[in-house]
């Protein structure tokens, strides 16, 4: 819609379910935390691209843009196209007051195997863990973590801290 002149470029925009869905502007919190996240994944996670609210495909009716994305691929793949939602190895989703959707989101990531999906839910000062995805569009494990909790990093790669990224 993009190349037809249809769409801006810039507008703010996901495909979810062959429908349009307009993405709400992003708060000074929200913005902080997804940076704060992919500087810290970044770190933890050498040789991986990690890609902040650009588009993911998922298939050929589902094109969201989650806040993180983790990808081992390489620069000249992603000159040429994004990157395929099973291709990733994280995905994390941020969220003031998109709940609904970014779940509705990690159901399509569980669908697509994205062996793990982090929603961070700034209303309630919480993350939820997603792993183990099944094909029918769900994840076989789902765990709250608290404030007080840390949040496993892929590959043993350590820990994050939640108090630190809730503050």
């Amino acid at each position: 819609m993009v190349e037809q002149g249809i769409l801006a470029e810039e507008e703010p925009i996901e495909l979810l379910y062959g429908d349009l869905y307009a993405m709400s502007p992003r708060g000074p919190r929200h913005a902080w935390i997804t940076s704060w996240f992919a500087d810290r994944l970044r770190d933890a996670l050498p040789g991986y691209v990690i890609r902040e609210e650009k588009p993911l495909i998922v298939d050929e009716v589902n094109l969201p843009e989650p806040d993180i994305v983790a990808v081992r691929l390489s620069a000249e793949v992603l000159r040429t196209r994004h990157p395929k939602a099973s291709e990733a190895l994280l995905i994390v989703e941020v969220a003031a007051t998109s709940q609904p959707r970014d779940r509705a989101k990690a159901a399509l990531y569980a669908a697509a195997g994205v062996p793990r999906c982090w929603l961070v839910d700034l209303a309630a000062n919480r993350v939820e863990v997603f792993t183990e995805p099944l094909a029918e569009g769900r994840y076989a494990s789902v765990r709250v973590l608290g404030a007080d909790a840390t949040l496993d990093l892929p590959d043993d790669r350590g820990a994050l801290p939640i108090a630190e990224l809730m503050r």
